[in-house]
Parts: structure tokens; sequence; C-alpha cells
């Protein structure tokens, strides 16, 4: 059976990325899948995408995985990962191998064609619900190799490829239809390496049944403090990323796949079963205001409930749970700049609830009461996840926000069967930068400073910031903007700003025709630049967004735009001179060039530069002005003409001679005006060449504020002008009406 490897269910290209990535997707601290606002059921907006009554029904594949695993030994090696989750006491899960699939799939019968079009058995396919887990035995690592490229399938791939797969169909419900998992047989030759294989499958298995990745001790992993056998104990199997030096997987873990008490206290969060023997903390977090009251939710953080052992009085490493707050809000929803879809045209909020009191919510139930007591104490605290080794953790993955503010540990007691709400605030918190402008709207945007310049925050849960500016045709200008942490430092793990540009009048919600498609796309740190090219003169929005369509007071930028508009004057001689640049943020620092000779710069504020043009050869000129710092720049081209251009009038002032024997002299002088194109402005400086019909040479001469005439030898000139031709002399004035213009009188002979 063929079908369609791209599904709108996975953000990803194709069914070789669903099942290589899957992991990437998980949601954080419980669930791996929350339904969103859209393909879901509406009644179903906020909860975990589970199994229908916890039951999970696998069916597995009629050959071998390998030569030490045979089909009845590879089975019993299934279900007992499978029993790894299945025998937590707390959750109600329960997973049954409903038989054998109709084939033993291998390299023969599943490939991927170069358009993404997966060929497979019809009962491992996304559609194939009769059959909702399909386990593969990939017994020489030929299905790896057809789904994940050339030699995937190696042994010497086993740490990233011995155990692959994922859900890849859901019910409108909030309910999985299918889910596939492959083993790699070459990853299972020794006895030695099943371990690793079942780690692997365990951690696989976890996100099947709806887990997703945690962060608990993660000293384990990072060495600092040292780790203790109690963190080892409390280090959880549904951790995001392992070290590649584990290798085996024991070098790292003794016991890779025994459950820690987070793993069941996520699961039991998930399929919820008998409570008697466990106890619940929920809350929100919170920024505050200036004055240390509730302000928004904070999404993002971790927060860490532990044991506190009676006989040391101290926090424990064994016992303990986390969850990620805003777990069940949507992490990421798009914008409307780089889009509300992915590129296979899923809406973002397929997934994660827009109900903002979730945004910042945790549940930490499930946690263990040791010992058989009745009653227990948790030290609550909060923790950042870690950018690297928690990268895909949820919601915010795969870039983690660093959380503002900080919060004391505190100690809750809890009752076995009970449950108790704590409201966490993070003290000192970011506040937003007040705004400079009245309204920052798609319908009245703010005007962009004459100086370019301006720091502000997106604070609020889906906040844009729109700014205008006017630019004329032949122009190109830059906007950057880089986000910032709450000590006003460049950051990457706050806001990631992208940036698009609109003509005025633009309907909203319609696709900006420039735009930064990811953020942080300049080699500046913490920085996002659009470089756009202006075709018609006009005004223009310009928009601020956070990637994920987040906002919160914490999310701080410096935006400056580089626009360069006009040069006064716009014509100046063939000698150069002094030029005003006017536009929009100007600043010491600059570099302007003309082609590529510097133009030194005089002077400057935020909207006007001095600058000192060369001598150039008559025509328009571009001029370039360049950021060295940002790489902003912005072109004007065509900007400043010198001299004469090919648009010039030539008009005879005096020319008429009677008849004049060769060799002679004419009579009268050839006297010529430069006019621009409208006939009426005289220009300054223009060359103007001539020719002669008796074979002897001539040059051009570019005239003072007089003309020249006839005569047997020059006079004085000014200094820079070159002598008129053999047989001419400097005259005088011209009459009124001709000397009213500016120095632009030429003499042709």
């Amino acid at each position: 059976m063929t079908f369609p490897a791209r599904s709108f269910l996975l953000r990803l290209a194709s069914a070789v990325a669903i099942v290589l990535f899957f992991a990437m997707l998980s949601r954080a601290g419980g669930p791996e899948y929350v339904a969103g606002s859209s393909y879901f059921n509406s009644g179903t907006m906020g909860q975990p995408i589970t199994w229908p009554q916890g039951q999970v029904n696998y069916y597995t594949d009629q050959g071998d995985l390998s030569p030490i695993l045979p089909n009845v030994s590879a089975n019993a090696f299934v279900a007992n990962a499978f029993a790894q989750w299945t025998s937590v006491s707390a959750a109600a899960l329960t997973a049954t191998n409903g038989g054998q699939l109709a084939e033993d799939v291998n390299g023969s019968n599943i490939a991927i064609n170069s358009s993404g079009t997966v060929t497979a058995p019809a009962d491992i396919t996304p559609t194939a619900i009769q059959t909702p887990v399909g386990i593969v035995y990939d017994y020489d690592g030929s299905v790896t190799d057809a789904l994940l490229g050339a030699d995937a399938g190696d042994p010497s791939q086993c740490f990233w490829n011995a155990v692959y797969g994922g859900v890849d169909n859901f019910g409108a419900g909030a309910n999985f239809l299918h889910a596939l998992v492959v083993i790699n047989g070459q990853c299972a030759l020794q006895s030695s390496q099943l371990t690793d294989v079942e780690y692997r499958l365990v951690r696989v298995l976890g996100n099947v049944i709806g887990l997703g990745w945690s962060q608990m001790n993660l000293n384990v992993i990072t060495g600092n403090p040292r780790p203790t056998p109690d963190d080892y104990a409390g280090f959880p199997v549904m951790h995001f990323m392992d070290p590649v030096t584990c290798v085996p997987i024991t070098v790292c873990y003794a016991n890779p796949y025994q459950l820690a008490s987070d793993d069941a206290a996520a699961l039991a969060r998930l399929y919820p079963g008998p409570a008697a023997a466990t106890a619940r903390i929920y809350g929100s977090v919170y920024f505050v205001d200036r004055l240390g009251k509730i302000a928004q939710p904070m999404q993002g953080v971790n927060v860490v409930a532990r044991w506190i052992d009676p006989s040391t009085n101290l926090p424990s490493d064994e016992y303990g749970a986390s969850s990620v707050s805003g777990f069940f809000f949507t992490g990421n929803a798009g914008n409307p700049i780089t889009g509300l879809s992915d590129p296979l045209g899923n809406l973002y909020n397929e997934f994660g609830s827009s109900d903002q009191t979730l945004e910042g919510f945790f549940d930490l139930g499930g946690l263990p009461i040791p010992n058989g007591a009745s009653t227990a104490q948790y030290q609550l605290s909060v923790e950042a996840l870690d950018p690297l080794w928690s990268a895909g953790v949820c919601p915010y993955d795969p870039s983690q926000v660093a959380p503002s503010g900080a919060f004391q540990p505190i100690v809750v007691t809890v009752g076995a069967g009970g449950q108790i709400e704590q409201e966490i605030l993070l003290a000192g918190s970011a506040q937003p930068v007040p705004p400079w402008a009245a309204t920052e709207t798609w319908s009245a945007p703010a005007q962009v400073l004459p100086s370019g310049d301006w720091v502000g925050s997106l604070s609020g849960y889906g906040d844009v910031a729109y700014f205008l500016i006017t630019a004329q045709a032949n122009r190109t200008l830059s906007v950057a903007v880089t986000a910032l942490d709450e000590t006003s430092d460049p950051s990457e793990s706050k806001a990631e700003p992208v940036v698009g540009i609109w003509t005025l009048g633009d309907p909203q919600g319609t696709a900006p025709p420039a735009l930064t498609p990811a953020p942080f796309n300049s080699e500046t740190f913490g920085m996002s630049r659009l470089d756009a090219q202006v075709l018609n003169s006009n005004s223009f929005i310009i928009g601020i967004s956070d990637l994920r369509g987040d906002g919160r007071p914490d999310y701080h930028y410096h935006a400056h735009v580089l626009y360069g508009d006009s040069a006064s004057p716009p014509r100046v001689s063939v000698n150069g001179g002094a030029i005003t640049l006017q536009g929009t943020g100007f600043a010491p620092g600059l570099a302007v060039t003309l082609g590529s000779i510097n133009m030194p710069l005089l002077s400057t504020n935020g909207s006007q530069m001095l600058v000192a043009a060369p001598a150039q050869s008559d025509g328009p000129q571009t001029i370039a002005i360049n950021d060295p710092v940002s790489g902003a720049s912005s072109i004007m081209t065509n900007v400043l003409t010198f001299g004469a251009s090919f648009t010039d009038q030539i008009v005879l002032l005096q020319g008429a001679n009677p008849p004049t024997p060769v060799g002679t002299q004419a009579t009268n002088p050839v006297i010529v005006r430069v006019l621009a194109s409208d006939g009426v402005t005289p220009v300054d400086g223009a060359t103007v060449g001539w020719t002669t019909t008796n074979a002897l040479p001539s040059q051009p001469v570019a005239a003072p504020p007089t003309a020249w005439r006839s005569a047997t030898k020059a006079e004085w000139l000014p200094r820079g002008l070159r002598p008129p031709p053999r047989g001419m002399r400097r005259s005088r004035p011209l009459s009124p009406q001709a000397s009213t213009a500016p120095p632009s009188q030429w003499l042709l002979r």
C-alpha cells in the first residue's frame, strides 16, 4: 500500500521524519501531546491525548528480530519493555499483544521515493487503526535503510537508530489511533547489546503511550554537582537526551530503564489510577508587577517537588517529580509574520490549549508517599530548563526560554490521596518596557522615530508591535531587532524576534512581502535582521513578533531601522562637494560609500548626515550606507547626479555666424546652457562635449559662471578648471537675461 508520507498531524516533511524526529514534538513533564484549538473537537482543547481507556493493543512482526532474538524471544523482549510502564500501580494503563502483523516487514516490502511517498504493508500505515501499534522487527537493517536513508540501519548507527518511531495518527476526540515502532536487529546481534536496545525501546514506548520528556536530577548528565546514588535513582527514563559517550548505556546508568518516581508520577497523571497512595501539588507560576502582585502567567519553568526525608529533614533526590509550567498551553501558535501554519499547511495551534489561564499551570500529581506514611512534606522549587540537555522538553522546545525572577523553595505538606494548590510568584521578575508611542497596533502603528532606534517589549501573549515608515522607490532599508534579557544584554533565550514589512493598506492577515523566515538570522548574537528593497514609493508597516506568537514581560528588544532616503542637493558639479543625506537611523560609525569610494562623514544626527562627495564623471551615482557592527545597510540607487545627466537638455543661446572660411576664426562664439529635464532648472558643473567638422581636435570644457568667446589667448582661470580650446578667452558676464542662472553655461565650438 502506498500513502503520502506527509501528514497534518506532525510538523515534519515526511514519514521518515515522523519516525526519526517524533521526540522533538513531545510535551513536557507529563503528556506528549495536548489537544489544541483546531482539528480536535472543541470540547477536548487542553486535554492530554491518550489511548482510549488506557488500553494499548500492539501487533508484532512475523519475522525474527536478530539471530539471538527469534520471533518468540523478540515478542517477550517487547512485552518486558511495555511492562516497565504497565507495572506502575498508580496508573491505569494496560498493554496487550493483539497478535502478529500480516507479514514479515523487511526491505522488500517497504520503501520511500524521492517525493516522500512510502510504500509499506497496509497494516503498519497510519490508517491501520485495526492494528493500533505496529512493532516492526528490522532483522537486517533494510527497513531502517529504506526509511531513514542508506546505512542508517548499520550497527554503527545504533546509538541513534536502535529503536525509533512514534504516534502517526490522532482521533478528533483527543485520542491516539495509530503508532509505529521499528526495532533495528543490527543493534541486537550480541547479548551485551540487549540492555541498550531495551532501554531505547522503553523510552520510545513511553512516547507511544503519550509521555513527554522531563528534567529531573540533570546533574547525572552534567556532573554538577557530582551525582549521588539517590540522584541516579531519581533520574527519569524520559529525560531528553543522552551523551554520545554512553555506549554501552550502562557506562552512564547502572539501571537504565528502571523507572524513576518522576516517570511514574507523569504516567499516573496521564492515566489516573488509584490515588490513595499518592498526592498532588498544582498551581501556576507568575510574573509579578512592580508592587509584587500577580501579573502574567510564566510558561516554561521547571517546577520540582522533592520529598523531605524525615530522617534527615533534607530534600531527597530519589523521590520527587517535575512539571513544566504551561505544559497544557500552546508553545507555538505561529505569528502573523512567518505564518500560523507549518510548511505543510498544518496549523500550529493543533496542539496545546489557547486558554491563557493555563499559560503558567503546573501539575505535580502522582507524588509518592514513601514508607507507607499517611502524609509527607515536599520541597517545592523552580529551575530553568537546560537549553542543551533539555532542548526537546516542551512547551518551548527546541529553544528554551530562561525564567525571570527568583523563587525561594518552600515546604508543602500533603496527605495520601490529597491535593493542594500552590501559586508560585517569581520575585523581581522583569517588567515590560514602558511604551513610547500611544499605540503600536496594525490599525494605528507607531511612527518610526527619526533616530530609527528604540527599545520595546512584546508583553502579553500574542503581542505584535507595528510601526510606520515612509520610503521611496529604488531604496533599500534594514530593520535589525536584538532580543534582550533583563539586564539589557543581547539574548537568545528570551524572545525569538521575527520581522515583516507590509505596504500600508494591505489587509490585516496577509503575508508580508518581505520577512525574516527565522529568528537570529544575522551574524550578530541575538539579532534578527530584515533587509528589504523598496520598489514603489509608499508608506510601509513594520511588524515585530516572537516566532512562537508568544509575549511576556521579559521579551525586551532593541530595534534599529537604517534607511537612506535622499540627498541634498540632488545634483552637484563633477568636482563633487558637500552633500546632506536625509533618512532614518543615522549614527556615528556608519560607512558611506559612493561606488567603491568612501565618503568622509563630516557630521551626523539621527536623520541627517553631512558627507564629502568626491569628484566624479557626469551622471547619476548610487550611495550606500553600511553599519559595520550589525551588517545593516541602505542603498540609494541613483540618488545623486554629478554634472550632466542623460536627460538634460543643451539650449543654444548664441551661435549664429556668417559663412567663415575653413581655418579662420568665426565671428561669434557659440554659447549654450545646460538645463535639467524640466527645461528650466540650470545644471551646475556639467561637462559638454563637442565635435568639429574640419577634423581639428577638440575637448570638453567645464566653464565657470560666464561664457567663453573667440579670442587670441586664454586669460586667468579659476582653480581646477581647464583652459578653453585654443583661440578662446574669458569674456565679460552674459547679458542679464542669460546670467540669471547659477554657474551652468557652456561654450561649444
